[in-house]
């Protein structure tokens, strides 16, 4: 097999592109793949980045981009909770503004970087990993020693019978959004992140409303299987949060859906294997996803900044082994695992249906709640946001 190149990365979301500017950072020959001419243009999203992801991306703010100044929470049987925060915690911006900005820190001279360029199928032989994609309607090939696997949900590997299959319905969520807009005559939407929890949202997950000045991206969903069984669709979900919800009514008044989009997304946890010999998984197609919020673009960056390190690692060691890959798994758990391990067991907690997990009166707590918020936004690990509420939680269990 004659090399084309040595890393090829499939996917410019947040975890491809962040594999591609460590490669480049690391002066390592790479080739970026993206289907879409625009990265991330038709990837459905809520779009917001929190502060931890804009400092990874080095970059404190995003053209196109509205700041979050605030948290507003509702749990069953518990009244709408606001947190403000002093600062902005993030931005909310459409995925296109979000993926045009992370490409602006990948150089695209030369060919590293190829989109309109849709990968069909990938094989491994002894000699490295080859490529088939379509570009301007031809069929072309591209070999080389290491694929970062960035494509989504439906990894191509994963088609392609490699490293492993798709996650699981029971591991799988799945969403349904609207995108709302409104009269630029009209004020803008206030700068307040909705995250909204029981069974009158969603058929065991949770709906949020994300305001991007005089849009908004609203969604609900949850695991596919709970989806399945659910009596009640998700786009009825969304017609009664919109049309019979007090809070979210008043906010959206003026607004008219524009799009109606849906997507799936993991939210299993830790999930592996994440490598075999010649490939790394990155992203949605590693499982790099908050399991309690359904944020994938922090942890999609650390997933595809680890991939690019051991990738580099690699080339320099030409050593493509299963076995030397398996560090990069290590890497990445211990960057993140923690967070998506905790984040199922406390997703359980939050999201089953009919009461909370934790209690009405434990989320009456402002300390409560603030610490939750601060989860919600990444200023908090998920570990050390249960470590803060369970005392509490069990003070309350034991005097309830």
């Amino acid at each position: 097999m004659t090399i084309d190149t040595d890393v090829a990365i499939v996917g410019a979301g947040p975890a491809g592109l962040t594999a591609a500017r460590r490669l480049e950072q690391l002066d390592i020959d790479f080739v970026l793949l993206s289907k879409e001419e625009v990265p991330c243009e038709h990837k459905v999203c809520g779009g917001f980045m929190p502060s931890r992801a804009l400092k990874h991306l080095g970059s404190r703010e995003i053209p196109g981009s509205y700041p979050v100044r605030s948290i507003r929470m509702k749990f069953p049987n518990v009244e709408l909770t606001t947190v403000d925060f002093e600062e902005p915690v993030g931005i909310n911006a459409t995925r296109k503004v979000l993926g045009e900005a992370m490409l602006r820190a990948v150089s695209r001279s030369s060919r590293r970087v190829s989109l309109a360029s849709e990968v069909q199928s990938v094989a491994v032989a002894s000699g490295g990993c080859s490529l088939s994609y379509i570009r301007g309607g031809e069929k072309q090939q591209l070999n080389c020693n290491i694929l970062i696997d960035a494509s989504g949900v439906n990894a191509v590997s994963a088609k392609s019978g490699l490293v492993r299959s798709r996650i699981p319905n029971d591991g799988m969520g799945y969403a349904v959004q609207f995108e709302m807009h409104r009269s630029q005559s009209m004020p803008p939407f206030p700068e307040a992140n909705y995250f909204l929890y029981g069974s009158e949202f969603s058929p065991r997950g949770y709906a949020w409303a994300f305001p991007r000045g005089h849009e908004m991206a609203i969604g609900t969903g949850g695991l596919v299987t709970s989806v399945q069984q659910s009596q009640v669709g998700l786009s009825e979900y969304l017609e009664r949060i919109t049309k019979n919800t007090g809070f979210i009514t008043s906010v959206l008044e003026g607004a008219e859906v524009e799009k109606k989009e849906a997507a799936l997304m993991p939210l299993a946890g830790v999930v592996r294997p994440s490598f075999s010999e010649h490939i790394l998984l990155a992203g949605d197609a590693a499982g790099h996803c908050s399991p309690i919020t359904g944020e994938g673009i922090y942890y999609s960056m650390i997933g595809g900044d680890a991939a690019g390190t051991v990738a580099a690692e690699a080339v320099r060691e030409r050593d493509f082994s299963a076995k030397f890959l398996s560090r990069y798994e290590r890497l990445w758990i211990g960057k993140i695992g923690s967070d998506l391990k905790w984040g199922l067991w406390l997703q359980k907690r939050l999201v089953r249906s009919g009461s909370s997990g934790f209690g009405s009166r434990l989320l009456k707590s402002e300390k409560t709640t603030r610490t939750i918020a601060e989860m919600l936004v990444g200023m908090r690990s998920v570990t050390s946001t249960i470590k803060a509420v369970l005392p509490s939680y069990l003070g309350s269990k034991i005097s309830g």
